[in-house]
């Protein structure tokens, strides 16, 4: 008994402006356009946006292989490549979608302009408004007239093979018309710079094993923003490898350099679009692009103390079917079976990232703090100057029992009214606390100052080198060693 089946054809205009809306933004539309010139061996991306033209376009050019007209055929082709079937390993593409719904979510018409080989040029264009009067899946085809009035404003026309995307009638720039429309344009445009610099990182950077590629913005060179800051920190543990079936997952842990020890303008490009505590966790990166950064995907919550722990993920394009990855390359679920894994990788670079927080802090016995911390209760604490430190018992002995008074109030004010807040603020923003620089650093003319200031006062050598910040300078207790 044969099966009967009937053929419903979608409408073409109601299919691909409802897909126009899953969430691309500018930078992530562009990076998928760049996804396709990395696929295509391009050494070279241009990103053109002429400020002359009368209304926003954009250029995003390559000088990759190009495509025939049998190419150019499936790259128009909504869905136009079996997603399942085997592709190259350098393949950053995924859907067969990617071209298509990037463009769109920016703007109604896009053109693609390509020659291979020293071939005739040839041209393809999707425009929403024509889509709308005919409601085909048909895409205009460009005469050579045409492909060239586009080809002359970029640098393809030097390259004997390449490929244009050329995007215009940008109809997704929000609540804005007129001049502010493009500075609106501008600023999305600086945004996906910076994007840019850091997904494919290690693309420009030339990583080993894929081809170095440079991206240029309007002349300008953009530069690889490395989230690990590889030249300053080694991987705190060797890498772990994962087989799954002939393939592997590779994960690298790292724990970054405390932002006080590096300049300004590197810690705020460490800090990736936020701060460290919301930046911390896993870097998943497919065939060396960055897909989705800063999340423990549930595994772990952040916290301050591993605001330094990041964890470099590779994984190949093989195995896109077990994380989840979505049409725009920005989402992605890591497998049930690598979770635990995952957990335990975490424990172990998490747990270094405290202990470097935490060596610091010297017990009690080395030390005579001016602040101890009470634990009132599960998860409640609170900070209090220490009554028993020397100087204080000191100054309290040396008072009449009014002073004594007035002293333990002025305390009290000073435990209440200490700005948490605005240092909890401070902290979350990753700013340097300037009581907290390396105490190797204090001024030893000033330390012994304050040192004979507290023996006149009678009180005893080993009991003044357990106080701050007598405690923190090791060059200082090694001094007074040698001295007694």
């Amino acid at each position: 008994m044969g099966l009967e089946m009937r053929e419903v054809l979608p409408s073409a205009y109601n299919t691909i402006t409802s897909n126009r809306s899953i969430g691309y933004t500018m930078e992530s539309a562009i990076a998928d356009i760049i996804d396709n010139s990395i696929s295509a061996n391009a050494t070279r991306i241009d990103i053109i946006t002429p400020p002359d033209s009368g209304s926003i376009v954009c250029y995003i050019c390559d000088d990759g292989t190009g495509m025939d007209i049998h190419e150019l055929d499936n790259a128009m082709t909504f869905g136009g490549r079996d997603y399942i079937e085997h592709r190259k390993s350098t393949d950053l593409g995924r859907y067969g979608l990617g071209l298509k719904t990037a463009s769109l979510s920016q703007c109604r018409r896009f053109s693609v302009i390509t020659k291979k080989g020293g071939r005739t040029l040839i041209g393809g264009c999707w425009d929403l408004d024509i889509v709308k009067s005919h409601n085909e899946w048909k895409y205009l085809v460009l005469s050579e007239s045409e492909c060239n009035k586009i080809l002359e404003n970029t640098p393809v026309k030097q390259y004997k093979s390449g490929t244009i995307v050329f995007w215009e009638k940008f109809d997704r720039i929000q609540d804005t018309s007129g001049e502010k429309k493009f500075i609106e344009f501008s600023k999305q445009l600086s945004k996906t710079q910076d994007h840019l610099e850091l997904v494919f990182h290690r693309y420009l950077s030339g990583d080993a094993g894929i081809k170095k590629i440079s991206i240029v913005c309007n002349g300008r060179i953009l530069e690889p923003n490395d989230p690990f800051l590889s030249n300053h920190n080694p991987a705190v543990v060797e890498p772990i490898v994962i087989p799954v079936g002939k393939e592997r997952i590779t994960v690298i842990s790292h724990k970054l350099i405390h932002p006080s020890k590096i300049s300004r303008e590197i810690a705020d490009r460490l800090e990736v679009k936020g701060t460290l505590l919301n930046t911390q966790g896993f870097y998943v990166y497919r065939n060396k692009r960055l897909l989705i950064w800063g999340t423990w995907f549930g595994l772990a919550h952040k916290v301050d103390k591993t605001k330094l722990c990041r964890i470099q993920i590779d994984v190949p394009n093989s195995l896109d079917h077990l994380w989840s990855l979505d049409i725009k390359k920005s989402s992605a679920v890591p497998p049930a079976f690598l979770k635990d894994q995952l957990e335990k990788i975490i424990s172990n670079v998490t747990n270094i990232s405290i202990r470097t927080f935490e060596k610091r802090v010297r017990s009690n016995k080395d030390r005579t703090p001016y602040w101890v911390r009470l634990v009132l209760e599960e998860k409640f604490s609170t900070y209090q100057i220490n009554r028993e430190n020397p100087l204080i018992k000191s100054l309290r002995a040396s008072m009449n029992d009014q002073q004594s008074i007035l002293l333990e109030s002025l305390l009290k004010n000073l435990e209440t009214y200490f700005p948490i807040s605005q240092l909890h603020v401070d902290l979350q923003k990753d700013y340097s606390i300037t009581n907290e620089a390396d105490a190797e650093s204090t001024n030893l003319k000033r330390l012994e100052s304050s040192y004979n200031e507290l023996v006149k006062l009678g009180i005893q050598r080993e009991v003044i080198l357990k106080m701050e910040p007598f405690c923190n300078s090791r060059k200082f207790i090694e001094e007074k060693g040698k001295k007694n």
